[in-house]
């Protein structure tokens, strides 16, 4: 028996963050996260990234690094109350300036307000949006089974709580495996807030079990594992992406298959 539920390093673990907006306290967090070896994806609208000179881009581009910048749309609006043609311009051109941020393609999102649908989800995927995050928390911690409907364990706030449920069973084998934390930097507004994610960060970084990934790396990964050939006897693995990837085999053995490489155990 293969089970997918392996990341990079052999790992069983992942943990996430997801900002919204790109308010100028992201610069403040950013730095905290990279202080606590954690990545975090931010998602910026038109609102800080609109008409830029080429200082402002390369000060957002390091404020950023590191981490992800992924879409939010242009104006902020909601997405089902829109033509598709006025939601095609807020994805495309959200991509356009961001992508000049960032020197990557941007394919990451999360939705303004939280709103979509499932035809809303179709334009976002045409327009070359592979993943994005609602603000339906699950208070689990569960890996996504549709990418444009990825929804979050909780919002920071409640996020100690269900920090300590994660650590204290992160070797059960019945365990979800995905700690997703979502929020604004500009709900920090207070020494009493900034202490607060301290005292998370503290608490879920510096973890061995743990992958500390951004969203897109998270979705990278788990698409390329489910490019693994695997023959019958499920003793070889062919791995034709550019990325290491790790399965577990009969509960017992982690087997690391790297990128464009075959394995025979």
């Amino acid at each position: 028996m293969i089970q997918y539920h392996v990341f990079p390093g052999g790992k069983k673990r992942v943990v996430t963050f997801s900002y919204d907006d790109g308010h100028i306290n992201d610069e403040r967090l950013a730095k905290l996260f990279t202080e606590k070896g954690i990545k975090a994806t931010f998602h910026l609208h038109g609102k800080y990234t609109e008409n830029l000179t080429e200082t402002e881009v390369t000060n957002l581009r390091k404020r950023y690094e590191g981490h992800e910048i992924s879409c939010h749309t242009l104006h902020h609006g909601w997405p089902t109350r829109m033509p598709q043609q006025s939601l095609v311009n807020e994805i495309l051109e959200n991509r356009k300036h961001l992508e000049n941020i960032a020197n990557y393609p941007v394919v990451g999102m999360s939705y303004p307000s939280g709103d979509y649908s499932d035809e809303t989800d179709s334009v976002f995927k045409a327009c070359g949006i592979v993943y994005s995050r609602t603000v339906n928390s699950t208070n689990n911690f569960p890996l996504p089974t549709n990418f444009l409907q990825w929804h979050p364990t909780c919002h920071h706030s409640s996020a100690l709580a269900l920090c300590d449920k994660f650590l204290n069973n992160i070797d059960s084998e019945w365990t979800l495996p995905l700690f997703y934390v979502w929020g604004h930097s500009f709900e920090l507004t207070t020494e009493e807030d900034w202490a607060y994610m301290d005292t998370l960060l503290d608490k879920i970084s510096g973890n061995d079990k743990i992958w500390y990934a951004t969203n897109i790396e998270i979705y990278n990964y788990m698409t390329a594992q489910r490019q693994l050939v695997i023959s019958l006897d499920e003793k070889t693995f062919t791995n034709p992406t550019a990325l290491d990837l790790w399965v577990e085999k009969d509960k017992t053995q982690i087997i690391k298959i790297p990128a464009g490489q075959t394995v025979r155990i």
